[in-house]
């Protein structure tokens, strides 16, 4: 996989993410006012907003990894494999990509 494919692809899986915190970023701003540590979906969405900057965060470190030694393709599926954060269809489709390179 070239560099340029690579980077379309870790594009590709950021934007999903990206679209997943504006959902739950989105869900928590209109989420009536909670009763504090009683509410257990209000506590459901800070976790995942959390999982989630964690999960950006190492997607940003894997875009500007430039450890030549390392396959692309191979970050991309060991990413992939580890997230809990993308749905099937959107995991299918970026491994699709991927192995279509």
């Amino acid at each position: 996989m070239s560099t340029a494919s690579a980077n379309s692809v870790w594009t590709r899986v950021h934007q999903h993410l990206e679209d997943e915190m504006r959902r739950v970023r989105e869900e928590i701003g209109t989420y009536p006012a909670p009763i504090p540590a009683c509410d257990a979906q209000y506590n459901f969405l800070l976790e995942e907003r959390e999982a989630l900057t964690s999960e950006l965060y190492r997607l940003r470190e894997l875009m500007t990894g430039d450890d030549p030694s390392r396959d692309p393709s191979s970050s991309v599926h060991e990413f992939l494999n580890s997230t809990t954060h993308l749905d099937d269809a959107a995991k299918r489709e970026i491994r699709a990509i991927v192995d279509n390179e």
